[in-house]
């Protein structure tokens, strides 16, 4: 069984043969736990996002009980469109259980992510923190808090002095009215250093009215806790050999 969901019909022959399209193409974005490529169709690039197939267990919690990645993804991507590169399609083949699933989406021509300004020196690296405060403060405004809000999932395009951020990798969201604590702790993910991440928070922190110096400690000691809980993490897979 296959389930499809598009945002147009035009997008129906790719959703058809998105496995021809998606084993034709060259172009790999990422090659990890997901495999993501450009695909081209009707003189359009796309991106295209095979998710990892699971093990059984996983496979029947999201055919069951959870929505999938793809679907999550797909269904979130519409929800902040304003946000995130256009979705078109999400693909899911049950056998019964969920196999191979697809998420395609538009391409968004960004010249960098926020590796570049965070960890490579980028000239112009204050405009952009200052800039990704304020898009972050959409974000939050809009009530969006995105759970893996890292650097690689900001996608990065400038037009002069002024920067557009879009985010992806959306299936891990939630939605809800957040509180300073909430606001603070978004920017966990960034494995920023203090003085970067100080000039972020400071930036927020003036939008939203909050009081500078402990709006920075606070997001300064969310980092820090995800920076200690990940070394540690690698360090028992390194351990365990894993």
């Amino acid at each position: 069984m296959v389930k499809q969901q598009l945002i147009h019909s035009n997008y129906q022959p790719l959703a058809n043969e998105i496995e021809h399209y998606f084993a034709q193409s060259n172009t790999i974005l990422h090659n990890d736990r997901n495999i993501i490529k450009e695909v081209e169709f009707n003189n359009e690039t796309l991106v295209v996002k095979s998710y990892k197939q699971l093990g059984w267990f996983r496979s029947f919690i999201y055919t069951y009980l959870k929505k999938s990645k793809a679907r999550r993804a797909y269904e979130y991507g519409l929800k902040i469109a304003k946000f995130t590169p256009k979705v078109i399609a999400r693909i899911e083949y049950f056998q019964p259980l969920l196999g191979k699933s697809y998420l395609i989406c538009q391409k968004l021509e960004a010249d960098f992510n926020m590796q570049a300004p965070l960890f490579k020196n980028h000239p112009n690296k204050q405009t952009i923190f200052e800039q990704f405060a304020a898009f972050v403060y959409q974000l939050h405004q809009h009530n969006i808090f995105h759970r893996d809000l890292s650097p690689g999932n900001i996608l990065i395009k400038q037009n002069n002095q002024c920067y557009e951020f879009k985010i992806i990798d959306i299936n891990r969201m939630y939605f809800k009215t957040l509180s300073s604590q909430d606001r603070a702790k978004n920017f966990n993910k960034l494995w920023a250093n203090d003085t970067d991440l100080s000039v972020i928070l400071k930036a927020y922190a003036r939008l939203g009215k909050f009081n500078e110096e402990n709006f920075v400690q606070l997001g300064i000691k969310y980092n820090q806790q995800n920076k200690t809980r990940k070394i540690r993490k690698r360090k028992i897979k390194r351990v365990l050999k894993l």
